[in-house]
């Protein structure tokens, strides 16, 4: 009996021997173990990964869910895609860690806990004696914002006896404390570190702040759902927005960058990139975003599991659906044109034909109608377009058709413009006008202007809706009931078009 309590006991101070050892390799593993527990971080060469340390935002990370059976979320924002393009430039895997705050990020950059922090970092004088940066590649300007509706300030003088919102130790904090001395009066709004643009603007909207302070590219991004709010004037100089480097960032990785930046810059790369996250959102007036904001919560609701459905057949993210839907008629199923386009997605009746809709006017027909000729369009332009300039090129195609789209492209590669990036045949969209250039091309003289201001709202509206409404579960696709024969669960087969596009097939 006394070997047998002896034996177990052996066994049971082993296991918890085990257990207290795993459980020590995996705090060794932590972002937020003790440093004398940490294990140090290798060279991107040594480990195959790029750690990325940034912050949760618009313009840097953030989450978006996709729809599927396993739920999975994918990142996205300018600073993500950009560190991606670079880990890929390198053959690495991109690990991305966001940091809870700015100083905390900039510690864990110091602990050496990533490589590289891409979270819109401004190199200043203090900083620079800490890191080492990459060669800037964007410009931002910190803003004083007000309620429109009040009297416009014209400096900080206006501000006395005033409350100006600010994140607390963020550049904008240490930028707003060396005012005071030249502009005594104001008091301060310090929201805790974890805060976002979005809390700053709503103290503004909820009258808990007067002002607030907020980088111009944030604002740029936010105002769209902040209508009321309006740019004061700008607070102390322009920056420069570069890639901090951690203390344990080798030489290689440093002159990595620095090539990485260079390419991208001569080979339009980063305008690309640039346009895709800001080139359209000052395209866009305060009406337009008070009018939808305003829709989303009376006609969306009412409209939405239509659009809902219309993703379920063709795979298109709703909410890009419902921007297309908005751009063409407000939502109103009943809206009709002069040109004789007709329903909530404005369809001609020939289209309405080969999308086999009975009703024009009948909102749930018209809306999966629509998806499905966006979808047909799409499925026509070269495969090795990526996205999200593959959708704008159908959209453009969907307001104006598919010829005057490849005669755009064409004219693109003429005037010796990327023929798959939207940013470019936007431009040569636009010359379609002009006699001596569509009197060259196959389908002749188009409205160009009208293609690209389309395509241009679409992407504001998306941008609106997909803050604002959650994705949808592709799950349930398959419990999908649909008693029309005529709207079945089939995509519309590929038209039968050929391109005039020959070396941008």
């Amino acid at each position: 009996m006394k070997r047998r309590l002896i034996l177990r006991s052996i066994i049971v101070t082993f296991v918890v021997a085990v257990v207290a050892i795993l459980a020590t390799v995996a705090v060794r593993q932590a972002n937020y173990a003790p440093e004398w527990l940490r294990l140090p971080l290798k060279a991107p060469r040594v480990s195959g990964e790029l750690v990325i340390l940034t912050l949760r935002g618009p313009t840097t990370t953030q989450d978006v869910p996709q729809a599927g059976k396993n739920k999975d979320e994918t990142q996205t924002g300018f600073e993500h895609d950009l560190a991606t393009l670079f880990a890929q430039e390198l053959g690495l895997r991109a690990k991305f860690v966001v940091m809870p705050s700015y100083q905390k990020l900039l510690g864990a950059l110091q602990e050496g806990r990533g490589h590289i922090a891409a979270a819109g970092l401004t190199p200043s004088v203090d900083l620079r004696t800490k890191f080492a940066f990459s060669p800037s590649y964007k410009l931002i300007q910190y803003q004083l914002i007000y309620a429109a509706a009040e009297t416009k300030p014209r400096s900080l003088h206006d501000a006395t006896a005033k409350h100006i919102a600010v994140i607390a130790e963020t550049p904008a904090h240490d930028l707003l404390r060396d005012m005071t001395g030249d502009f005594p009066g104001f008091a301060i709004d310090v929201i805790p570190n974890e805060s976002d643009p979005d809390d700053l603007l709503r103290r503004i909207e909820k009258k808990e702040s007067d002002f607030a302070i907020v980088d111009s590219s944030a604002f740029a991004v936010s105002k769209r759902l902040h209508p009321d709010l309006a740019v004061a004037f700008n607070i102390g100089l322009e920056n420069k927005i570069a890639w901090a480097f951690s203390p344990i960032a080798d030489d290689d990785l440093r002159q990595s960058a620095s090539l990485f930046f260079d390419k991208i810059k001569n080979n339009g790369t980063l305008t690309r990139l640039l346009d895709r996250y800001y080139g359209h959102v000052n395209r866009f007036q305060a009406v337009d975003a008070e009018a939808i904001l305003e829709k989303l919560q009376s006609q969306l609701p009412k409209l939405r599991p239509f659009f809902h459905e219309a993703q379920q057949l063709t795979g298109i993210d709703w909410r890009i659906i419902a921007a297309v839907g908005y751009q063409e008629s407000h939502w109103d199923p009943l809206a009709t044109s002069p040109t004789g386009v007709r329903g909530l997605m404005m369809l001609t009746e020939d289209t309405a034909d080969r999308m086999k809709v009975k009703n024009r006017l009948d909102a749930r027909e018209s809306i999966i109608g629509g998806a499905k000729y966006i979808v047909l369009l799409r499925d026509i332009i070269p495969t090795r377009i990526n996205e999200p300039d593959r959708t704008w090129l159908a959209l453009a195609a969907y307001n104006q058709g598919y010829g005057h789209l490849e005669d755009a492209r064409i004219l693109a590669q003429r005037l010796k413009l990327n023929a798959d990036s939207w940013l470019d045949v936007r431009k040569a969209y636009l010359k379609l006008k002009e006699p001596e250039y569509y009197e060259q091309l196959k389908h002749g003289f188009a409205r160009g202007d009208e293609a690209v201001q389309f395509v241009e709202n679409i992407r504001n509206y998306t941008d609106i809706i997909t803050r604002l409404e959650k994705p949808l579960d592709m799950d349930v696709r398959y419990d999908l009931q649909l008693d029309d024969t005529t709207l079945s669960l089939s995509v519309p087969k590929k038209a039968q078009a050929s391109s005039n596009v020959s070396t941008a097939k």
